[in-house]
C-alpha cells in the first residue's frame, strides 16, 4: 500500500461540504465559520468554490510545495507504520494506493470505497492525521464488513473504529510528534477499556469481539 498526495480544488469543496454532516463532532470548523460569514450557512458547492479560490489567492496557497512537505514528513514514518499496523491487524492492506488530498478544512473525512481522505493544508501533524484515518481503512477492510453484516449498526460500528484509534498512543506514539490522538469525549469509556485489553494480551481479534457484543446489545 503507497499513498498518492494531490491538491484537487473540488475534493477540497467535498470535504468541506462533507464535513458539515459530520457525526462525531458537530462543532464548525474555523474554516466553516469563515464560510458562513460571507455566505451563510449555506454549503453551496459553487459559493465553497469561489471561497475556497479567494482564500488560496489570499494566503499565496502553493499546492506543490505543500505536498512536498507532507509527503517527505510521511516518508520519515512510512515503513514503521506499516509495518505495525499490519502486524496489528494481521492483513496486508488489499488496495495498492491510497490517494491523500489536502484540503482547507480543520476536518478531514475519508472515502474506503473508493480508497482517498484528506489531510488539512498547514498541519505540522499531517502524519497523525495519516495515521489516524489509515487506522480506520484496516479497521474496514480485517473486520468492519464482517462486523456490519453480523447486524452490528453503522453507528456502533462508528464507536468500534473511532475507540480503535487509541492503539495509535499505545503502539505508534513515537511517532505522533509529541502529540497524542485525544479521540472524542462520548468515546473516552471504550478508549479506556481498549487500553487495557491491549496491554493485557496484544491481540486484536478478541477486543473486537468484546466491543462488538457490547455495542451489539
Amino acid at each position: 500500500m503507497q499513498l498518492h498526495f494531490s491538491y484537487d480544488i473540488n475534493k477540497d469543496v467535498e470535504n468541506i461540504i462533507k464535513s458539515t454532516k459530520a457525526v462525531n463532532n458537530k462543532k464548525l470548523t474555523k474554516f466553516q465559520s469563515l464560510y458562513i460569514q460571507k455566505y451563510s450557512n449555506d454549503f453551496d458547492a459553487a459559493n465553497v468554490k469561489v471561497f475556497v479560490e479567494g482564500q488560496n489567492n489570499i494566503n499565496n496557497f502553493d499546492a506543490n510545495k505543500e505536498l512536498f512537505t507532507i509527503e517527505e514528513r510521511w516518508k520519515k514514518v512510512e515503513i514503521l507504520f506499516t509495518e505495525r499496523v499490519e502486524k496489528i491487524f494481521r492483513i496486508v492492506y488489499p488496495v495498492a494506493i491510497i490517494t491523500v488530498y489536502l484540503t482547507h478544512n480543520e476536518r478531514c473525512t475519508y472515502n474506503i470505497d473508493k480508497n482517498y481522505f484528506f489531510v488539512k493544508i498547514g498541519s505540522e501533524f499531517s502524519n497523525n492525521t495519516i495515521m489516524h484515518e489509515l487506522l480506520h481503512f484496516y479497521t474496514w477492510h480485517a473486520f468492519g464488513q464482517k462486523l456490519v453484516d453480523g447486524g452490528l449498526s453503522k453507528l456502533a460500528y462508528n464507536d468500534v473504529k473511532e475507540s480503535l484509534t487509541e492503539l495509535l498512543n499505545l503502539e505508534f506514539s513515537d511517532l505522533m510528534g509529541g502529540k497524542p490522538d485525544k479521540g472524542y469525549i462520548q468515546h473516552e469509556s471504550l478508549r479506556a477499556e481498549i487500553r487495557k485489553l491491549w496491554l493485557n494480551d496484544k491481540k486484536l481479534a478478541p477486543i473486537i469481539d468484546i466491543l462488538a457484543d457490547r455495542l451489539g446489545k
